[in-house]
């Protein structure tokens, strides 16, 4: 019975992850057309877009994925590992640098490409430990 539960509660995160991301769409607009700084704007709002999406599917396989080793591999013996510290600083860098943007009247177009190679960082550091199963060592 355990698995039944264990599935069902695997959709309702699915469900839930998506409804945020479609939240997050919703809000953000992000092909919304801005007359001074378009491309710039654009850029900062698609590339949280791919950051919140690689998030979103790295905290998934966190919670659920199969966590079996090779044989060579071993999980890290401390909480606090390289991983582990750059994960926690995605979780926040990114967010705040889309929430606080609207604060910045001047230099906003030096501000927007900031976090946009923040975000593209942050997406690729992502990506890579999903692909790579790294993940599964914390």
């Amino acid at each position: 019975m355990g698995g039944f539960f264990h599935n069902v509660f695997q959709v309702f995160f699915l469900i839930g992850y998506l409804l945020i991301f479609v939240v997050t769409i919703i809000i953000l607009r992000p092909f919304r057309v801005h007359h001074r700084r378009m491309k710039s704007t654009i850029a900062l709002k698609v590339s949280y877009l791919l950051y919140q999406a690689s998030f979103l599917v790295f905290t998934y396989l966190l919670l659920f994925g199969n966590k079996e080793l090779a044989e060579n591999e071993k999980p890290y013996d401390t909480l606090f590992n390289i991983h582990f510290l750059l994960f926690l600083t995605a979780t926040l860098f990114p967010n705040l640098g889309i929430m606080i943007r609207k604060g910045f009247k001047k230099n906003r177009i030096e501000y927007n490409v900031t976090f946009m190679i923040l975000n593209m960082v942050y997406f690729l550091y992502l990506l890579y430990l999903c692909l790579s199963r790294k993940w599964a060592l914390m």
